[in-house]
């Protein structure tokens, strides 16, 4: 089905409501998706949403998410939401 898709997503908490904590047994799964992805050639996203703060961003982005998808954790930086959203992403590079 990889073929048919531009996005893959793998939930990293419970659906239903926002501020959950990050499911680290879920990174498995982002990296088994990402293996299928480069085994087929397929140029497909993968995006993970749950719980991405600055502690979990770069198991999620080391296990192969290249999308990441955060709201509690960037509302929640004292230093604001630009600063927020530039470490969160310069934790994903650097993984």
């Amino acid at each position: 089905m990889l073929d048919l898709v531009a996005m893959v997503l793998v939930m990293t908490v419970n659906p239903g409501f926002g501020g959950q904590a990050y499911i680290p047994t879920m990174e498995p799964k982002i990296t088994e998706v990402r293996e299928l992805i480069v085994a087929g050639g397929h140029d497909v996203d993968l995006e993970v949403d749950g719980g991405i703060a600055p502690e979990t961003v770069a198991g999620a982005a080391h296990a192969g998410a290249n999308v990441l998808v955060s709201g509690s954790a960037l509302f929640r930086d004292p230093e604001g939401l630009a600063h927020a959203v530039r470490d969160l992403r310069a934790r994903a590079e650097a993984a």
